[in-house]
């Protein structure tokens, strides 16, 4: 049979009548009339013909819908309580602020009417949201708070739950030892209180924890036991978990044909409840099986399943991993275009989920945009149904029902569009943000290396064969910043080594790093350059001149002279006398082959090593003030006439160079040095 025609659509019907309407307002309301009895005249003509639509949503949303309406009865202080513990129960996955706030305004109303089970479940409900939000300091804090008041209150099925919560919350940061603990002590509380559902969670958490350490056949023995208790008690949603992750480490052990078979139970229960993550999670599972069988076009129809169920459900997790398999599928497709374009989606995602931070905020922005959307959709079936019941009973109810529900869809149009703003701001923002942290990135490392590592490689390190090394230094900062205001002379060394930056940017030198007063550039790294003696060379001599565009900095001195024993009063004004000082350099140069690499996890850093580093560093070491000192190889490597720099402007480049004598060099002996001077 055919459905009943939209309510939707004869919204957008009167919609469109009211745009087109202008001022010609009884005309429209004379057309309204003769619209509405029509269409009631046609729907009961129609009726016989037309089968009722049954709801497309899980009773999850009817719950809340339930539980809100019951609290706007102004219950009594006890029955709120509960409903606002059970409000921030329902929307603990979905909307995790709103959740946040039902726990707390549970808790201060229990506090203050000395409830203390009701204290105790607001604590773990509070746990439970910041655990969501990656707010692991304050959920632990939250947990223990429960703990203890359960203790206290000798509570032990409480005691059982608050030691499940913190053995989940040490198990999101990876702490197994102490996670196993915890999950071993809820198993032994639930089981002298012979509490089968909860018994059958703890051993779930325990085989997780196995898995995650890849203790497979503990972590199968665990998920099994959990799977059996669920049976015994009846609990059909409380099985897919358990079935997909004991799926998953079959498939792990190499037991495919097992995995399949298990994949497809949790499949048959999770069409049956309209599970969406667990939907998701089983078919991106079936998908790498079919994979590894070489069967890829049912991994990629696997994984398109999948990445529907996933967005449906806001479940990040499971949508990476379905647009990682569609890319590998593609990929051994040889469908080369269509990996592509699924690469670029998995590693955007990826991405912006590199903190746990960045990672909350966007599931909790879907998942309460998901649910605002399933919510609207509730009420207009709900009005749907009520509309067809209406029109069984007589025409002057339909007429009423069909008013109340054109205004109802306007007003959920105005929100509709209110969300959509929201949600294009929400995803502005994180743009801008990525972008942010990719500026962040080029500031710290260089422009090539950023891109290696955003595209995954986690050890850059590599050997260049010809590379020029520079040293830098302020002569007397040490005594400068002695007696100069912080701000003057961190103000001065700023201006000193921004112009440095300009300098290196001119003559495509790579910046290393900045100690102190010291600066350290390299040109030969990362890219390879055949002129990177020349470029130093040019970069040394103009930072010099730099140099002299800088005042003289005043240094006053007080000389009191001739005091009078006068009880420590001087008896002459003192004397004062001005003495000036330019600001000098010490500039060391070698050229030779380096190691360059990133170091750090979570502050990088771009660095170089070898010999060529450590003698630039003794030649600015034992340098003189004003002065350039470079090794022999510099030298060497400068004195050709005619010397092009590419795309910096110079040409036939002359240097000129003042011979020193050796020095000794500490781990190299005696070496000779030069002077270098622009001719």
């Amino acid at each position: 049979m055919r459905p009943i025609p939209s309510i939707t659509a004869l919204y957008l019907l009167f919609a469109h009548c009211n745009n087109i309407m202008g001022s010609n307002a009884k005309v429209f309301g004379k057309l309204f009339s003769a619209t509405v009895s029509l269409f009631i005249f046609i729907i009961l003509l129609a009726l016989p013909f037309y089968g009722l639509q049954k709801p497309l949503y899980a009773q999850s949303a009817t719950i809340t819908d339930s539980l809100q309406r019951a609290l706007m009865q102004n219950p009594p202080d006890s029955v709120k309580v509960r409903l606002l513990n059970a409000l921030a129960w329902e929307y603990r996955g979905v909307q995790m602020l709103r959740a946040l706030e039902y726990g707390k305004q549970a808790l201060e109303l229990a506090t203050a009417l000395e409830l203390e089970d009701d204290m105790i479940n607001s604590y773990n409900f509070i746990g439970v949201s910041y655990r969501n939000m990656g707010s692991y300091a304050q959920a632990m804090s939250s947990y223990l708070k429960a703990l203890e008041l359960a203790e206290k209150t000798r509570n032990d099925k409480q005691i059982a739950y608050c030691y499940n919560n913190i053995s989940n919350l040490y198990q999101k940061q990876k702490l197994y030892r102490p996670a196993l603990e915890n999950a071993m002590k809820a198993l032994a509380a639930f089981e002298r209180l012979s509490d089968k559902r909860g018994t059958a969670y703890s051993h779930l958490r325990i085989g997780e924890v196995y898995e995650k350490q890849q203790l497979n056949e503990q972590a199968v023995e665990h998920y099994q036991e959990s799977l059996r208790l669920r049976k015994e008690i009846g609990d059909q949603e409380g099985l897919i978990t358990p079935l997909i992750n004991l799926a998953t480490v079959y498939r792990q052990m190499g037991q495919d044909d097992r995995a399949f078979e298990t994949y497809k139970q949790s499949l048959v229960i999770e069409n049956e409840l309209h599970h969406d993550k667990g939907l998701a999670g089983s078919l991106v599972g079936l998908g790498s099986l079919h994979l590894k069988r070489g069967d890829y076009q049912k991994a990629i129809i696997a994984a398109e399943e999948s990445l529907t169920h996933s967005r449906k459900s806001s479940a990040i997790q499971e949508e990476i991993a379905a647009l990682k398999l569609l890319t590998e599928a593609h990929s051994k497709k040889k469908d080369f275009a269509q990996a592509f374009y699924w690469q670029e989606a998995f590693i955007y995602l990826r991405d912006s989920l590199q903190n746990d931070e960045t990672s909350s905020q966007i599931a909790s922005l879907r998942s309460e945009y998901e649910a605002e959307k399933r919510a609207a959709e509730i009420m207009l079936l709900n009005k749907n149904r009520q509309m067809q019941n209406w029109l069984l009973s007589g025409a002057m109810a339909a007429i009423v029902a069909f008013a109340i529900l054109t205004i109802s869809l306007f007003r959920l149009n105005k929100q509709r569009r209110k969300a959509n703003r929201e949600l294009r701001w929400q995803n502005e923002r994180t743009e801008e943000e990525r972008r942010r942290s990719e500026s962040l990135l080029l500031n710290i490392l260089p422009a090539a290396i950023a891109e290696r590592m955003k595209s995954g490689e986690t050890t850059i390190a590599e050997y260049f064969d010809g590379a020029t090394v520079l040293f830098a230094d302020i002569v007397g900062f040490t005594t400068l910043a002695s007696y100069l205001p912080p701000r003057e002379l961190v103000g001065m060394l700023d201006s000193v080594f921004s112009d440095f930056d300009t300098l290196a940017e001119k003559y495509g030198l790579e910046k290393i790093k900045t100690i102190g007063d010291s600066y350290m550039v390299v040109s030969g790294v990362p890219q390879p350059r055949t002129d990177h003696v020349q470029r130093v060379a040019l970069f040394a001599l103009e930072a010099m001149l730099t140099m002299q565009k800088y005042t003289r900095i005043q240094n006053t001195t007080l000389t009191n002279a001739d005091v009078a024993d006068t009880g420590g009063i001087s008896a002459q004004t003192p004397s004062e006398t001005q003495t000036t000082a330019p600001l000098q350099l010490r500039i060391g140069i070698h050229t030779g082959s380096v190691i360059a690499g990133v170091i750090g996890k979570k502050k990088f850093a771009y660095d170089l090593w070898g010999d060529a580093v450590n003698v630039a560093s003794r030649m600015e070491a034992h340098g003189m003030s004003g002065q350039i000192q470079v090794s022999e190889d510099v030298r060497k490597k400068l004195t050709d006439d005619g010397i092009q720099i590419h795309g910096v402007g110079q040409s036939q480049s002359r240097f000129r160079f003042e011979e020193r004598g050796e020095i000794e060099v500490k781990g190299k002996g005696m070496m000779k040095t030069y002077f270098l001077h622009a001719a």
